[in-house]
């Protein structure tokens, strides 16, 4: 009987422990395990707080970061091109930690993209939302604690590049991020209709009268399998695919075990100050145009304890009840055999059960294992994949980098001797130039040599002239002199 007791108890605590474990659990859904499970790891940064962290990340990385924007009827979308960005960009949050680096925290509310934005006059940026940003019907985005994003963790275009497919090509450099961060305005714009979370963020009007495009509003279909997010069944349609499931099916764990890593090391989160994710005290407002039934069922500790002391005292009025009636058995020798037959048969039955029950759930455990050890084996092997694509693009990259390397050398050489045959060419046209002018200033010299002989020459001329005049001047006037003379005698 104290074996029974001690047994009792003991059941009751690690229930009791385990109902209270799991009350801090944030969040941490089975499909949301085995999405992310194949990209990253599973940690526990403090008591009951799970996140996932990518593994497969280049450095430099941000959230938000590889993929394009669209807009939809719910706003503006972020279609990511990464595997892992059904799910980690329309729930949950992601913040920077110095220690764990980038870490997505879970969330079960859809919303088309969980940023905030930026802009000016020439650019527009975005940056992941932090788990202190909790949404609300009545008034949007709240923060539950004083928290500035780092202009590092921000990524800014100018609005020409915005909706690009390739916009990720036109980020703005590290180095120019903080000018423009301090010179833009702060903004986000999300709003509840139909059920769901729309993020209107920077006005699509302004967008497009700034980028000088016309911005085309595309279709958001919703699916619940994730499998039909391949692109290659609708990329030649005007549609995006998103996944959207509701609470409930993200919440439900039908996995045998989960690997999760815990830390001793914890986050520099406030964790009291972090609202979102929590499956207890969950509150759900209804309203006239909601098209879902979002109510959860949500259980306290205290029911918990309750319903296990409720099974604690059934444990013990069943032990009651066999004990009573193994005594009334030895006490009844003259009994009915037939009676004693048949509860021998159903105490057989019972036993018989149990047995079967218990062989069910080993081989359920069985399967739940061999399930497990598949899917890491498919994890390990498609991240050996993965590493093996990423070596092969490193090479292509590195080699690519040699060859361009080896096209600027050229593309140098040739200017060199561009450069080279356009000095000699100008010493040549000087040498030109100089014996031009030496030829000029001989011809110039002769002209002049020639000049000054004529003129010295016409000076004589005019000279030997002017001699003969005067002489002849003379002889005239001797002559009349001469003349005068005679007549006088």
């Amino acid at each position: 009987m104290k074996r029974i007791i001690i047994l009792a108890v003991v059941l009751f605590v690690a229930v009791t422990f385990n109902a209270e474990a799991k009350g801090h659990n944030h969040g941490v859904g089975g499909y949301f395990y085995t999405q992310l499970a194949p990209y990253g790891s599973w940690i526990e940064v403090d008591y009951g707080v799970v996140v996932w962290r990518p593994t497969i990340i280049r450095t430099n990385w941000t959230p938000y970061n590889v993929g394009r924007w669209v807009w939809t009827y719910d706003g503006w979308y972020w279609d990511s091109y990464e595997p892992f960005g059904h799910v980690t960009y329309h729930y949950g949050r992601w913040y920077y930690d110095d220690y764990y680096g980038w870490l997505w925290y879970p969330d079960y509310e859809w919303a088309p993209a969980w940023v905030e934005w930026r802009y000016d006059n020439n650019y527009i940026g975005w940056a992941p939302l932090h788990p202190y940003a909790v949404f609300s019907v009545s008034v949007g985005i709240y923060f539950t604690n004083t928290y500035h994003t780092p202009y590092s963790y921000w990524n800014f275009v100018n609005y020409n590049n915005f909706c690009d497919p390739y916009v990720y090509n036109y980020y703005v450099e590290p180095g120019h991020k903080y000018r423009i961060h301090s010179g833009t305005k702060y903004r986000h714009d999300y709003t509840y209709r139909n059920g769901r979370v729309q993020n209107r963020g920077i006005d699509v009007k302004y967008v497009s009268d700034r980028s000088g495009q016309k911005i085309k509003q595309r279709d958001l279909v919703r699916v619940s399998d994730s499998r039909e997010l391949n692109r290659d069944s609708y990329n030649n349609r005007d549609e995006i695919r998103t996944l959207d499931l509701k609470r409930g099916e993200l919440e439900k764990n039908d996995l045998g075990r989960m690997e999760i890593k815990r830390e001793n090391r914890k986050t520099a989160l406030e964790m009291d100050k972090v609202q979102i994710g929590r499956r207890e005290n969950v509150t759900t407002e209804r309203k006239d145009d909601i098209s879902r039934d979002r109510n959860v069922d949500v259980r306290t500790n205290d029911q918990t304890r309750n319903d296990v002391k409720k099974g604690v005292d059934k444990i013990f009025e069943q032990k009651r009840t066999e004990t009573q009636r193994n005594t009334d058995v030895n006490t009844q020798k003259n009994g009915n055999l037939e009676t004693r037959k048949k509860e021998t048969g159903k105490v057989i039955t019972q036993n018989e059960n149990v047995r079967k029950n218990s062989d069910l759930n080993t081989r359920n455990e069985t399967q739940v294992k061999e399930q497990s050890r598949i899917k890491t084996n498919e994890s390990i092997e498609l991240n050996k994949k993965r590493q093996e694509q990423n070596t092969q693009v490193k090479r292509e990259n590195t080699r690519v980098t040699n060859n361009n390397q080896v096209k600027r050398n050229d593309v140098k050489e040739q200017s060199r001797v561009k450069t080279n045959e356009s000095v000699e060419l100008n010493k040549k046209r000087q040498e030109q130039n100089t014996q031009v002018k030496r030829e000029n200033t001989r011809v110039t010299n002769n002209n002049q040599v020639k000049k000054n002989e004529v003129k010295e020459q016409s000076r004589n001329n005019n000279q030997q002239t002017r001699t003969s005049e005067t002489k002849v001047n003379t002889d005239r006037t001797k002559e009349k002199d001469n003349s005068r003379e005679r007549s006088r005698r």
